[in-house]
C-alpha cells in the first residue's frame, strides 16, 4: 500500500484531495455489487412533482432492500428542481440510512437549480457514507475508488465529471473531458498497474455524458446489441481521447453513463463494454422506458462482470456477462 500511495501522490494531476481511503471490499464470496442510479431528476418544486419524487424515493428503497448492493453510484442529473438542498438530502437519505457507501458524479442539469456545484459538493461530502472528495475548486473531484480483496487493492472504480455544456460558444451541445482529466486518468491507471507488478487491475468507469465512441459501437452490425436506443446518443461535441486512454491503459473493462433517458443498451467495442444505466426517476422529465436501476457485479480476481436492469415492477431484464472483451446474454 505504501508503494501505491507514493505513486499516486506523484500522479496527482487533477484533485487536490488526498487519495481515497479504501472502504470498499469484495464480500466473503468474492463479489462486489454496484447499483447505478442515473437521471433520478428529483424535483420538489410543485405538489405534483413532490408526488413523483415520493415514487422515485420508494423505488430507490425497494431496489436497495431487494438487491442489497455494496456501493451506490449516482451518474448525474440527480436533482433537477428547487429547493435543491432539500432534494439532495432526500435523495441521499435512503442510501445513508442503510449505511451504504456512495459516490456522486454530476450531470448537466444538477447545477441549474438554486445551488452551485460547490454547494452541492458540500452537501454530498457531508454524509459519512460519501466516497466523494473535494478538488482544489471545492467541487466534487474525479475519484478512483479502491476495492479491497484478500491481498490488498483488487479492483478500481473511476468516477469522473463529464461536465455540462460546451465551453466554446461556437459549438452547441455538450461538454467533453479536458486533456488534464485524460492525463489524470492515465497517471492514476499507470500508478496502480505499476504497484500491481505491471498487471492492470480490473476497473469500471462511471460518468454522465456518453463518449463519442458509443455512437459507432451501437451502429456496428458486428457487435452484440443488448438493450434499447429509442433516441440518438448525445455525446460531448469534441473527442479528447478518454476512450483511447482507457483502452491503452488496459484496466477499464466497462464504462457506464446516463444522460439519454430513452437509452439503456450495453455493447462491447474494442474490448470495452459501453453501457447506459436505466432512467431512475419519474415523470419530472421525458422518459419512455420503465424506470429502473442497472446492477453490476464484479468478482475478485476476474476480468469480467455481470450486469442487469431491475425495473420498478420487479422484472429483471438484459442480464449479461462481459468476459474476454465480449458481451453475452445470460438466459435465466
Amino acid at each position: 500500500m505504501k508503494k501505491i500511495l507514493a505513486l499516486l501522490c506523484a500522479a496527482a494531476l487533477w484533485s487536490a484531495s488526498p487519495a481515497q481511503t479504501p472502504v470498499l471490499r469484495f464480500d466473503g464470496e468474492g463479489k462486489l455489487k454496484i447499483a447505478q442510479f442515473t437521471d433520478v431528476h428529483l424535483d420538489l418544486g410543485t405538489e405534483a412533482r413532490r408526488a413523483e419524487a415520493e415514487k422515485t424515493l420508494a423505488q430507490m428503497r425497494y431496489i436497495l432492500d431487494t438487491e442489497r448492493p455494496d456501493v451506490v453510484i449516482f451518474t448525474g442529473d440527480v436533482v433537477t428542481g428547487s429547493p435543491a438542498a432539500e432534494a439532495w438530502k432526500r435523495v441521499l437519505a435512503p442510501v445513508a440510512e442503510r449505511k451504504l457507501p456512495f459516490c456522486v458524479v454530476l450531470g448537466n442539469h444538477d447545477a441549474e437549480q438554486d445551488l452551485t456545484r460547490g454547494q452541492i459538493a458540500a452537501i454530498v461530502t457531508s454524509f459519512p457514507q460519501s466516497l466523494n472528495t473535494l478538488g482544489a475548486n471545492r467541487e466534487l473531484a474525479d475519484a478512483v475508488l479502491e476495492v479491497n480483496g484478500a491481498n490488498g487493492t483488487a479492483a478500481l472504480l473511476y468516477c469522473m465529471d463529464s461536465h455540462d455544456y460546451s465551453p466554446i460558444k461556437e459549438l452547441d451541445g455538450y461538454a467533453w473531458f479536458t486533456h488534464e482529466q485524460v492525463g489524470w486518468f492515465r497517471a492514476r491507471s499507470a500508478a496502480y498497474t505499476a504497484a500491481n507488478g505491471g498487471k492492470p487491475l480490473p476497473a469500471l468507469a462511471f460518468f454522465h455524458i456518453a463518449l463519442p465512441e458509443y455512437v459507432a459501437a451501437w451502429r456496428n452490425p458486428a457487435n452484440t446489441h443488448i438493450g434499447r436506443a429509442a433516441e440518438d446518443e448525445c455525446p460531448g461535441e469534441l473527442n479528447t481521447g478518454m476512450f483511447a486512454a482507457m483502452r491503452e491503459s488496459g484496466d477499464v473493462m466497462g464504462i457506464f453513463v446516463g444522460h439519454d433517458h430513452d437509452i439503456d443498451y450495453i455493447v462491447a467495442e474494442k474490448g470495452i463494454a459501453l453501457g447506459y444505466g436505466r432512467f431512475s426517476g419519474d415523470n419530472t422529465t421525458y422518459n419512455n422506458l420503465r424506470p429502473g436501476v442497472r446492477l453490476l457485479v464484479l468478482r475478485a480476481g476476474e476480468r469480467s462482470f455481470e450486469s442487469w436492469i431491475h425495473e420498478r415492477d420487479g422484472r429483471i431484464v438484459d442480464h449479461v456477462e462481459f468476459r474476454d472483451g465480449e458481451i453475452r446474454k445470460i438466459e435465466k
